[in-house]
């Protein structure tokens, strides 16, 4: 059976300060608390800005071993209109990324094209890009228009034994193809939600489904990461726990990020107090 890698798409959301983090956490304190109640996350801020080696360094210094760091491949990368300049973003992001892969703390990249990126105009672009990052990177290729799901896709990610990532996007599901040693889904929703504080949408439905694609589909990968964004159900932590239960995992205890290091419980009345205690990293 797979591994299952369950975390959230980013960590530095003040609106988990009270429902995850304890109330007065300053946002310097936000990935260390994380890391006490997940062991990966999706980086969402490197699409927008790429981390440099001095930050992606404190990132290893803050998380326990074993801990994985998911990456988004900066936009000026997947959404440049010019292909020189793209490139030298690409190079300059994964130089970034050098203390996390030294720390054995990388996981998959990401290259998120957006939903005006269509076959077959964009397949020139998708495959330099491929070849662009070596194969020692765990690579995954989230492609948003329907365009793709056609055989001549399937055989360029699994020449680069990339992986096509399995989005939850309203209007759009791609194919479940196995492009790579690993699988890689994205729990995303709509932008209807403003406030992530709390559980707000029942989305077990969805999550059920998806079960019975990772275990009819996936069954034969050694790596399934799958990562929630606040939007799917309101909640990015609540979200990772109920996807965790439903596969049959181990709940993550998201009372961890409110204790103290070695702190066993709560005091009672904390704001996390009463969250799953299952522990695994």
């Amino acid at each position: 059976m797979p591994e299952y890698w369950l975390g959230c798409s980013g960590w530095a959301y003040d609106d988990w300060v009270g429902p995850f983090y304890p109330s007065g956490t300053a946002p310097g304190e936000f990935l260390e608390r994380y890391a006490r109640a997940f062991r990966t996350v999706e980086v969402d801020s490197s699409f927008y800005r790429p981390p440099t080696a001095f930050l992606t360094r404190r990132w290893a210094e803050r998380t326990p071993d074993g801990f994985r760091f998911a990456l988004k491949v900066p936009r000026d990368v997947t959404h440049a209109t010019e292909e020189a300049p793209s490139l030298e973003a690409l190079r300059a992001f994964l130089a970034g990324l050098s203390p996390l892969r030294s720390a054995g703390k990388l996981g998959p990249l990401v290259l998120q094209f957006p939903a005006s990126f269509r076959a077959p105009s964009g397949r020139s672009r998708l495959e330099r890009l491929l070849a662009e990052v070596p194969n020692d990177y765990a690579l995954a290729v989230e492609l948003r228009h329907g365009s793709w799901w056609v055989p001549p896709t399937r055989r360029l990610l699994e020449g680069r034994r990339a992986a096509l990532v399995w989005s939850v996007l309203p209007a759009t599901e791609p194919p479940a193809w196995v492009t790579a040693e690993f699988a890689y889904a994205r729990f995303v929703g709509d932008r209807a939600l403003t406030k992530f504080d709390r559980i707000q949408r029942d989305r077990s439905g969805d999550i059920d489904r998806w079960r019975r694609r990772f275990e009819d589909e996936a069954r034969a990968v050694g790596t399934i990461y799958g990562y929630a964004n606040n939007h799917f159900m309101g909640f990015g932590p609540g979200t990772v726990a109920a996807i965790a239960l439903a596969l049959g995992e181990p709940a993550p205890d998201l009372a961890r990020a409110a204790r103290a290091p070695g702190q066993r419980t709560l005091e009672p009345g904390s704001p996390a107090d009463g969250a799953g205690r299952e522990e695994r990293f």
